[in-house]
């Protein structure tokens, strides 16, 4: 599946429930995670903009994770969002208390 940029600003990515793959063409020892819909989690990387947060979260939508950059994310078991840069989304942290919804 080929993943796709939304093309307008106010949308933002929401890339559900990355689990471990092999893909065809795998390099040994390297891993690999792909989503619900199929998509790499090296592929869709760049879909994410520069200026956004992105955050990683659970089954239950508690957020484990919050940053800007998306190649320090390795988001195995987890859904990835990216929402806008904001003083009010920046108030969110990763105590347990926070959900994305």
């Amino acid at each position: 599946m080929k993943a796709e940029r939304n093309k307008k600003s106010e949308q933002f990515l929401n890339i559900k429930n990355f689990i471990p793959y092999t893909p065809d063409a795998s390099f040994p020892g390297a891993a690999h995670l792909k989503s619900e819909d199929g998509q790499d989690w090296y592929g869709c990387q760049q879909l994410f903009s520069a200026d956004t947060l992105k955050i990683t979260y659970d089954d239950n939508d508690v957020i484990t994770c919050i940053t800007r950059d998306i190649s320090g994310l390795w988001p195995a078991g987890q859904s990835v969002a990216e929402l806008p840069d904001t003083d009010e989304n920046r108030l969110a942290d990763i105590s347990g208390g926070w959900q994305f919804k």
